[in-house]
């Protein structure tokens, strides 16, 4: 029996004869298949890892909503907004101004029994009743 040595693109391998071209090039074959498989199950894990933090990421963000606050005597505008304020808003002048702005009021006079709206930051959506109710604890 005789020994043939050839160099195969990719790998060395060693022939015995003829008939075994084709378990070879069906190795091969597999191999190549396997190898983009691999690779293409590997990407797709990859990319389910990035977007899974990138959604817990967006879900711990602070949220800004808006509530309605009833204006009680002796409240001023800042005492309302010290109660609802919190670093995410910014300056606290910059979050005077944007409680005016969004009740078109022109100076720091309110009146009691009227409604202001107020926005503030939240870890999570809430409805009016229960913002108010955990705001005022």
């Amino acid at each position: 029996m005789m020994m043939i040595y050839e160099l195969q693109p990719g790998m060395f391998t060693l022939k015995k004869r003829k008939r075994n071209f084709r378990k070879l090039f069906l190795f091969r074959y597999f191999t190549d298949r396997a190898l983009i498989l691999f690779l293409a199950v590997l990407l797709l894990m990859l990319s389910l890892l990035f977007v899974t933090k990138a959604i817990a990421a967006e879900k711990d963000a602070p949220v800004k909503t808006v509530t309605s606050v009833c204006i009680q005597q002796g409240d001023s505008l800042w005492s309302i907004a010290e109660s609802y304020y919190s670093p995410e808003c910014g300056d606290f002048q910059d979050y005077i101004s944007e409680i005016k702005r969004s009740n078109s009021l022109k100076g720091d006079t309110i009146h009691a029994g009227a409604y202001i709206i107020v926005p503030y930051y939240a870890t999570e959506p809430q409805n009016g009743a229960e913002a108010e109710t955990q705001m005022k604890k």
